[in-house]
């Protein structure tokens, strides 16, 4: 069985990757702006066929660095899931051979008994499967975001809409803004981090559940716990899979045969989207003796349950808003270091400055949010990649000279 908090915290190396990957994809896309529509007014109101043909260069040799980022990062994500699952497998079923061990049964090692390894290698090949299906349309939908920020700001500039500067302002803005997004066929979109958390989370879980399952039908084992964490989603309220308060931190019957537990898939939804183990679920399981129940304490009523769902969602939002913030102070830097008008270069700074001042208010909201609310701070959850010290210092520096400038001292 998996914690609620180890599955958590699972999906962070897979996530530093894909962070790293999004951002080094944001920098080519905006340094290929740059040189498209960065270097001055002049430079960019050339004759109309010539400016079709350096923009579809460009896209190309775009196109081609990005697809070679992909590619390299893919490599190290696969390691890395590989690495996460194997750690995953053995940790899922270690509090379970204890049990079967003290009533003398004897369950094989994982990595010596080769159903166990099956299931292992089916669920890492599945989730780098769904991986590669996130990051298979990445290259060209950044291409698309290029070619149509940049025929936008020329159209713009060339009609006289608006000033060179605003037109190449606007372009960057929007484009930091929206960033490397997956969209799915629902008509939802989520940023590639998120996909790959998602992912990673459910991929795991899945496999750990699996591996679970199968110990329990080679041992002849019926009684299943699963886990229990504050903050479980609760679906649309009602006694069924969908809510996971409902169901979470009981006892089990595998079989359906003990009749003093409910039956396992039935009650929990297990092998659903929505239910036991499904997307982005925290909940795990393993065997059980059917009395000591270690989530027995966590007795929340319904209205608390919901109370801290509601603390914890809000907690993701200000995390990611957060992330976006500092993603999008980065790509402004590369924007302002590629830029070749003065003037430009000079509004892009002051851009940088009160985006760095809105980071430095979210920062202290998600501070005093999470001690009002007795919340633990997630550092880690802020993190993005290759944000260092220096960027948080100078990012620092911009804020404060962003409020001295509006006449704010705080």
């Amino acid at each position: 069985m998996l914690t609620p908090e180890y599955l958590f915290h699972v999906t962070e190396g897979a996530e530093k990757i894909t962070s790293d990957m999004h951002k080094n994809i944001m920098d080519m896309i905006v340094e290929r702006i740059m040189v498209r529509i960065g270097r001055g007014e002049d430079y960019m109101l050339t004759a109309t066929d010539r400016w079709q043909i350096q923009v579809l260069q460009e896209s190309g040799y775009l196109l081609e660095d990005i697809q070679k980022e992909i590619a390299d990062k893919t490599k190290k994500q696969e390691n890395e899931l590989k690495s996460a699952f194997e750690e995953a497998g053995i940790k899922a079923i270690e509090r379970d051979d204890a049990i079967y061990r003290a009533v003398g049964l004897s369950p094989t090692p994982l990595l010596q008994s080769p159903a166990l390894l099956r299931i292992l290698e089916r669920d890492y090949n599945a989730t780098c499967g769904e991986w590669r299906n996130l990051t298979r349309t990445t290259a060209d939908e950044a291409q698309k975001l290029f070619l149509k920020e940049v025929d936008t700001a020329y159209r713009m500039t060339s009609s006289g809409a608006v000033s060179y500067t605003q037109a190449v302002r606007n372009a960057v803005d929007k484009m930091i803004k929206q960033g490397v997004k997956v969209s799915y066929p629902s008509g939802r979109e989520m940023s590639i981090e998120s996909a790959t958390m998602m992912t990673v989370r459910t991929g795991i879980s899945q496999c750990a559940g699996a591996i679970a399952l199968k110990r329990m039908e080679e041992l002849e084992w019926d009684t299943i716990l699963v886990s229990a964490h504050v903050g479980a989603r609760i679906g649309d309220g009602g006694n069924n899979p969908t809510n996971h308060f409902w169901w979470q931190g009981k006892f089990y019957s595998r079989t359906g045969k003990d009749k003093r537990f409910p039956d396992f898939r039935t009650s929990t939804g297990y092998g659903t989207v929505t239910g036991l183990c499904g997307v982005n679920c925290r909940h795990s399981f393993g065997s059980g003796d059917g009395e000591n129940n270690p989530y027995a304490d966590i007795n929340l009523s319904s209205e608390d349950n919901v109370k801290a769902e509601e603390r914890a969602k809000k907690q993701r939002l200000m995390e990611r808003r957060i992330r976006n913030s500092k993603r999008e102070i980065q790509n402004l830097q590369t924007a302002i270091d590629a830029s070749g008008d003065d003037k430009l270069k000079f509004e892009l700074q002051q851009m940088y400055d009160r985006k760095s001042a809105v980071l430095r208010r979210q920062n202290k909201q998600y501070r005093e949010f999470c001690k009002d609310n007795g919340l633990k701070e997630y550092s880690e959850r802020l993190r993005v990649a290759q944000w260092d010290r220096s960027q948080a210092v100078k990012s620092a520096k911009a804020a404060q000279r962003y409020l001295n400038a509006k006449g704010d001292v705080k």
